[in-house]
Order: structure tokens, then sequence, then C-alpha cells
């Protein structure tokens, strides 16, 4: 089991060594005024490596309906490999699939990756891709050099060729 890990870290496996991609992750998280905050809080915490901040910020929506902003930034590559860790431990069967077919989509000019995670499995301690609005939004820091999205994208990919499946 710990072989898979570290395997989907970037560590060296077998004489290989594939480079952990990520830099570091910006979390958000909306609670819009029907949902209840320390359920959404509960759902970002499930994705969060221990120990990290999380930030809140109380917005106005268009109708001025009450709108508040969860928000965790990881900075410190040892936390963002810990991140990672949790999301392929927690996802639900499929999704790391579902990512690989998906991911130059998900990476911009700026060499960051965005992924969305459904609200409510979250909550429940399970993760899987959603490209709707209700969910919590992460995005990773590539290190790429160049910083070019092609770049980016070609090192994400052969990360995630890499990553074992989801039979932690």
């Amino acid at each position: 089991m710990l072989k898979k890990f570290d395997q989907a870290l970037g560590l060296d496996v077998a004489g290989e060594s594939v480079r952990f991609p990520f830099s570091s992750a910006s979390i958000d998280a909306l609670v819009h005024a029907t949902e209840d905050e320390k359920k959404v809080l509960a759902a970002l915490k499930n994705l969060l490596p221990e120990g990290v901040e999380v930030r809140k910020t109380k917005l106005r929506g268009h109708y001025g309906n009450p709108i508040i902003v969860l928000h965790a930034s990881i900075g410190q590559k040892k936390l963002v490999r810990e991140l990672w860790q949790r999301i392929l431990g927690k996802l639900r069967a499929g999704e790391l699939d579902k990512l690989r077919k998906t991911v130059a989509k998900r990476i911009d000019s700026a060499c960051r990756l965005y992924l969305r995670f459904n609200k409510q499995l979250a909550y429940g301690d399970e993760f899987a891709l959603e490209d709707g609005s209700d969910v919590i939004h992460l995005k990773l820091k590539i290190a790429a050099y160049p910083a070019k999205q092609k770049v980016a994208s070609k090192l994400v990919e052969e990360f995630l060729a890499r990553t074992p499946h989801e039979d932690f």
C-alpha cells in the first residue's frame, strides 16, 4: 500500500522517478444562504491536510442574499503532496480515469490545474469530479519550465499515467 502512495506522489518506485508536478494549492467553497456552513466546512476539511487554516469571508449576492466564501491556501509542497494523497485515497471509482481523459482541458495558460469536487459527496468523505457550480474549487499550481500550458499539460499527463488506479 505504501508503495502505491509513494508512486502516486512521484517518488522513486522500481527505479523510475516521476516528478510531483504541483507546487501550491488554493481551495474555495461557497456557502449559500440555504446551506449549513458547518457541513460545507466539514466537506472542505475532509479534503484538506491536518492543520491547514480555513478563512471565512462574508459577501452579498446579486439579490442581497448572504454568501460565505471558505478559502484555504497551501504553499508548502509537503502539504500539497498530502492534499493530493488525500484526494487519491478518497476518489470514487472511475474518477481518476475521468481526470486522465480531461486533464488537458483543466489546465490554463498560467499553468494551473482546475478541479471541482461535489460538495455533498465531500461531506461524506468521498470525492467525485463535477462540472457544476455548487462545488469545492481546487486550483493546483503546476511547476512547469518553461511555464507554458503545453509543458504543464504534459507534466501532469505523465504524472497521472504513473498514478495507480483507485485500488488503495
